[in-house]
């Protein structure tokens, strides 16, 4: 199987798996001892990562990331994600509004030895706040 192959594979276990269903045991098999993500709260490494996907399951704890056009070259990996989940606890200081929420976000990741090393990700968060009613269209 090929590297890329592989690093896609990870992709998808990393979203359906660690996001999706909160097994965020699998961060170590996963995520390369020195990942860093930046996010739009800010630079993570894997335990920050894990508080992450922590808080994100707290403020809808239905959430679902599905993949999208993912591709890949050498241990270079993009994709798009798909969100959708209902409000249901707090999440960035924002008590539970019952609302749903459906955006996108775009993804950028090297891997090392085939677990993610670096990643990028930019959300629309705009759109997330204005479906949570705490923002202005």
């Amino acid at each position: 199987m090929s590297d890329t192959t592989t690093n896609k594979e990870t992709v998808g276990r990393v979203f359906a798996e660690v996001i999706n269903l909160g097994k965020l045991d699998l961060i170590d098999e996963l995520f390369d001892p020195d990942f860093e993500t930046v996010t739009p709260q800010g630079a993570l490494d894997r335990e920050g990562f894990a508080g992450y996907v922590q808080a994100w399951r707290a403020g809808f704890p239905d959430v679902r990331c599905d993949v999208e056009d993912l591709t890949a070259e050498d241990d270079r990996v993009a994709w798009a994600i798909r969100a959708t989940g209902t409000h249901t606890g707090d999440f960035m200081g924002i008590p539970a509004t019952g609302r749903t929420v459906d955006f996108d976000s775009l993804n950028l990741a090297t891997f090392r030895n085939g677990r993610l090393y670096r990643h990028t990700v930019m959300m629309d968060l705009g759109r997330m706040m204005q479906q949570l009613g705490v923002a202005q269209a």
